[in-house]
C-alpha cells in the first residue's frame, strides 16, 4: 500500500508522485525491519535512510547522478554497491531496480555508520566515502552541507510520515 500524500515538498517541487510515496514507505519498512543493526536509538536509522534518499534522488525522481557515476534512488556508485553486495551489479540494475537500490543504500548507510565514530560522520561517509570522511576534522563534518541537508530532510520525512497516518 503506497502512502498517498498531497504535501508540497521543497525538494520535489510539488506533491509526491505515487512512486515517491512508494519509495518513502519502502525506505521506512527497510529502515525499521530489514535492518536490525544495533545502532543507538538517537541514530534514527529509518529517518536517516529516508532523508538520504530524499537528498540523493528526491525519492527516486532522479536516477542518474550529476557526476555520471552514481545511480538509482540511493545514488550509489558501483564500487559502493559492491562493498555491500558481492554481486557485480550493472548500471542498468542500479538505475532500474528501485527496491534493490534502496536495500543497497540501507546497507551502505549501515556500513558507513558502523565505520565512523558518530552519526554525523556516518552520514557524511555515505556522501563522501569512508576514506575522505576519516580525514575531515570535526569542524568540517559539523559544517558539511550534505549533513545539513540530511538533517533538514529528516524533519521533512518525519512530517510526511506523520501526515500520512
Amino acid at each position: 500500500m503506497a502512502i498517498m500524500l498531497a504535501t508540497p515538498m521543497a525538494y520535489a517541487g510539488g506533491p509526491l508522485t505515487p512512486h515517491q510515496s512508494w519509495a518513502l514507505e519502502y525506505a521506512s519498512v527497510v529502515g525499521t525491519s530489514y535492518y536490525a543493526e544495533p545502532f543507538p536509538a538517537d541514530y534514527h536509522f529509518e529517518r536517516t535512510l529516508e532523508a538520504v534518499l530524499i537528498t540523493e534522488s528526491s525519492l527516486c525522481r532522479h536516477k542518474h547522478g550529476i557526476d555520471h557515476r552514481a545511480y538509482g534512488c540511493g545514488q550509489l556508485h558501483r564500487a559502493a554497491a559492491h562493498v555491500v553486495d558481492d554481486a557485480k551489479l550493472s548500471v542498468r540494475t542500479l538505475k532500474r531496480n528501485d527496491a534493490l537500490n534502496i536495500r543497497l543504500a540501507a546497507r551502505y548507510l549501515s556500513y558507513c555508520l558502523r565505520q565512523m565514530t558518530s552519526w554525523a560522520r556516518g552520514v557524511v561517509c555515505y556522501n563522501k566515502g569512508p576514506n575522505h570522511t576519516r580525514t575531515m576534522t570535526d569542524a568540517q563534518v559539523a559544517t558539511d552541507s550534505y549533513l545539513q541537508n540530511v538533517r533538514l530532510r529528516m524533519q521533512e520525512a518525519e512530517q510526511l510520515t506523520a501526515s500520512s497516518n
